[in-house]
């Protein structure tokens, strides 16, 4: 059978660290980098014991992990790269120097906070129960409101916000339950060119750049993985997003079945990361069963079962082609994928001979593409 393309590597374990196993949940523990994570705990009846931990994994030997006391707030989130700190509770949002020790930004919203992202080093977005706001930082000025949330989207849960490189698309991913108590996820696609937004059943979306083989220019996509209910299969959907750029083809719309025969009950989408020197997109779910998806035509290329847990923060990781995400057991996982081992798999699938040889085109040119090389 060959080696697999996918490696699965715990890079600690976080009751290693003093953190119970009860409070590895969401959203307790945030992730913002591969290799930072954000944990809020302490003494489940004893608010003035709580604490804030705050766990670097660049040094994959001796993790480093700061704990701080810790009051009143709901979420913490910490900075991709730098120093910085987001509090929330209630309608108050803060930003903390963690070096300096002290407060930078605060801003009161009108109504509570549910949700928020690092977009980019001085870009926050947050998310109450009606609106969607960019915080630019360092501007000085107060947060901006970028749309509201569509009416679909009330009284569920927001588990994902992201926008693509050109600034254009937006989009909020939500979840929810339906009268059978499957989970339902809604995404809502807003498009600031032109001011709109509409609702599309996703349980998990992502908006990568990429350079469709039949394109000169690079275009952003809309990536979505979804499963209705009960049913064996989900979906796997790729749209090219405008507006057309002159000199590219017209703009690209496929999708394909993801198969969940075998699959734990009531397992779902849970995100969507993406490999850009590969091509390939990883749908993972919330019972850790990965598919690699080809992003243009949608085509599944291979599917492995990750780990009998639940997995339940992720973010991707380029150095790696893959993702690390956080398990409901206390493991972080590094999922990378292997070049060889892929350019493997794909010679033996005769029946795609087409897609076989554009995917191999793609990972020979590919620069670095060696074996996955540890965090640094």
């Amino acid at each position: 059978m060959g080696e697999s393309p996918v490696q699965v590597e715990v890079l600690t374990q976080l009751q290693q660290h003093g953190i119970p196993p009860e409070q590895i949940t969401y959203p307790r523990v945030t992730l913002s980098a591969p290799w930072r994570l954000c944990i809020r705990h302490g003494p489940p009846h004893d608010p003035a014991g709580a604490r804030l931990t705050l766990l670097d994994l660049c040094e994959l030997s001796d993790p480093v992990a700061h704990t701080w006391p810790l009051h009143q707030a709901q979420g913490a989130l910490a900075h991709p790269s730098q120093p910085l700190l987001a509090l929330r509770a209630g309608c108050v949002a803060q930003v903390f120097d963690v070096a300096q020790r002290c407060l930078r930004w605060q801003w009161t919203f009108a109504h509570p906070l549910e949700f928020w992202a690092w977009l980019e080093p001085n870009t926050l977005a947050l998310v109450t129960e009606e609106e969607v706001f960019h915080w630019a930082l360092s501007s000085g000025r107060k947060p901006r409101r970028q749309f509201w949330r569509h009416e679909r989207l009330w009284r569920t849960e927001v588990v994902g916000y992201q926008r693509d490189a050109s600034g254009l698309w937006l989009a909020l991913s939500t979840l929810g339950l339906d009268q059978q108590g499957h989970v339902v996820g809604l995404t809502q696609l807003h498009w600031r060119g032109g001011r709109l937004s509409q609702v599309i059943e996703a349980q998990a979306v992502a908006l990568p750049r990429h350079s469709f083989s039949r394109n000169p220019h690079p275009s952003s996509a809309l990536l979505a993985a979804v499963r209705h209910g009960g049913e064996r299969n989900g979906q796997f959907h790729v749209v090219e997003l405008g507006p057309h750029q002159p000199g590219n083809a017209a703009l690209l719309s496929a999708r394909a079945s993801l198969a969940f025969k075998g699959a734990r009950p009531g397992d779902f989408p849970s995100t969507v990361q993406f490999a850009p020197q590969l091509g390939v997109a990883l749908v993972l779910t919330k019972h850790t069963l990965l598919f690699l998806v080809d992003v243009e035509t949608a085509q599944p290329l291979h599917r492995v079962q990750l780990a009998w847990d639940i997995v339940f923060a992720t973010v991707p990781d380029p150095r790696h082609h893959g993702l690390v995400g956080v398990c409901r057991s206390g493991k972080v996982l590094l999922v990378s994928l292997s070049p060889d081992p892929l350019l493997q798999l794909l010679s033996r699938r005769p029946a795609s001979l087409c897609l076989t040889q554009r995917l191999l085109q793609l990972v020979g040119r590919a620069p670095g593409l060696g074996k996955a090389s540890p965090p640094v």
